[in-house]
């Protein structure tokens, strides 16, 4: 029993965190900062001041144990009253969960289909007073016209099977930002662990900004790669990026390093032509970002900083569309 009673928490974790990418995407554009375990199981704040609210319950069995469901709802519609009386103003609050069948019902055909969201005004009369009778009985209940319920198919011991809809999810985000190539579950990775982590902050004012989200995906597409221009012989790129791919990877991904490298480059001789332009920042302003190695425990030569400099704000102004369609896709 203590066995399944662990499986079955780590499963909920596990849920909780791929159930805030999903609404985490949702609400990319508006959003400012997410956090697990915050005023609710997943708290997301907007620019308006606002925040959406989520309690996210997962069955391990949920195609074929409806036995909880509908104890879960009550456990979460009593959290989600008591979470929007104290939170202040809220945009919406969710129940978010696995179980096709939330309410547990047998006489009603399923409205639940796959990935489902519905309104607590879209739902048929009987569900609706099934959810009155929760409320009636909480002393401050919350405002049915922000409530919902959210279905996120999520069950087995398969990754593949399990993430699938987490993965679609992300999958078609992707395309949003441009014509950029990145894995999706390479993504999923960074984004879990980062997620997951912010829950265990003791301090619930803690929380992870759209900055730190959507980072990795600049990261990703600024990581280390080779040029085409020849102010270096390929050979000296290829042994420099491959030698020093830590320290070039770790400067290009600090997000005020990419920001004054952009910054500096979009105020520097606008007159030029695009490809002239670009070659002569490089040559002549690299230097001043020299700052970015004082961190560094390696001693770098200067003439070996100054060629490492230059590989660095290369690759940052060689993908400097994609950073730009990045945050422009999100709002950052």
């Amino acid at each position: 029993m203590a066995n399944r009673t662990a499986t079955s928490v780590l499963f909920g974790f596990d849920f909780q965190a791929n159930a805030a990418i999903v609404l985490m995407l949702e609400n990319i554009k508006d959003m400012t900062s997410i956090r697990l375990e915050g005023a609710e199981d997943i708290e997301i704040n907007l620019n308006d001041g606002s925040c959406v609210l989520a309690q996210a319950k997962a069955v391990v069995n949920s195609s074929t144990d409806f036995s909880n469901v509908l104890s879960n709802l009550k456990k979460s519609i009593t959290s989600l009253s008591e979470a929007e009386y104290k939170s202040g103003l809220v945009k919406e609050l969710i129940y978010i969960t696995n179980t096709p069948n939330p309410l547990k019902e047998k006489q009603l055909n399923p409205i639940f289909y796959g990935v489902a969201q519905r309104d607590y005004c879209s739902l048929p009369e009987p569900l609706k007073d099934k959810i009155n009778k929760i409320i009636s009985k909480i002393e401050k209940p919350l405002d049915t016209s922000k409530f919902k319920i959210q279905i996120l198919p999520f069950e087995t011991d398969n990754d593949n099977e399990r993430y699938k809809c987490v993965m679609d999810a992300i999958g078609d985000f992707i395309p949003k930002l441009g014509n950029i190539s990145i894995a999706k579950d390479k993504l999923h990775g960074i984004w879990i662990k980062d997620i997951f982590r912010s829950g265990t902050k003791r301090t619930s004012d803690i929380k992870l900004t759209k900055k730190d989200i959507i980072w990795p995906l600049i990261v990703l597409v600024t990581q280390n790669e080779n040029y085409d221009e020849d102010d270096f012989d390929d050979s000296e790129i290829y042994e420099l990026s491959r030698s020093y791919e830590a320290i070039i990877n770790t400067c290009s991904e600090k997000y005020e390093f990419v920001t004054k490298v952009l910054c500096a480059y979009n105020s520097f001789h606008k007159e030029a032509k695009q490809g002239e332009r670009k070659q002569k920042f490089t040559e002549t302003e690299s230097c001043k970002f020299a700052y970015i190695f004082e961190g560094e425990s390696v001693f770098l030569p200067s003439t070996l900083q100054e060629k490492l400099l230059q590989i660095i704000v290369r690759n940052i102004l060689n993908k400097r569309i994609q950073i730009d369609n990045i945050k422009n896709a999100v709002n950052l």
